[in-house]
């Protein structure tokens, strides 16, 4: 028996797409238990009000950074990644569509690294 009979073109299909789901499937599975660096916060808007903009400001001795997000409809949620450790806290600056504007010191000493936080003016 040859060996070029042992992998016709059906056999070399299964062997390729075998391989490329055991790589997508553990792209995938590192993906999902990959630990997180920073934070990633989650911000809700549990009011009736559009959020027009959030700002965040954060950073340590050596960096300074802002983040700014748009538009957040009620019961909308936001998700945005910081590269800021947990624990250190941020600073939030949130401007509703009615004009009302809400400023406060956020997560100082809380050590998650996914919170969620409810915005409401």
């Amino acid at each position: 028996m040859d060996s070029s009979s042992l992998f016709t073109p059906t056999v070399r299909r299964v062997i390729v797409l075998s391989v490329l789901l055991a790589l997508a499937g553990g792209w995938l599975m590192g993906r999902l238990t990959a630990p997180v660096l920073g934070l990633e916060v989650s911000f809700r808007n549990v009011s009736d009000v559009t959020i027009e903009s959030i700002q965040l400001d954060f950073g340590s001795a050596d960096t300074q950074s802002s983040i700014k997000a748009f538009r957040i409809e009620p019961g909308e949620v936001r998700t945005l990644a910081l590269n800021h450790g947990p624990g250190m806290g941020f600073n939030v600056q949130v401007s509703y569509s009615n004009g009302r504007k809400q400023e406060f010191c956020a997560l100082r000493g809380d050590e998650r690294t996914q919170p969620r936080l409810d915005l409401r003016p």
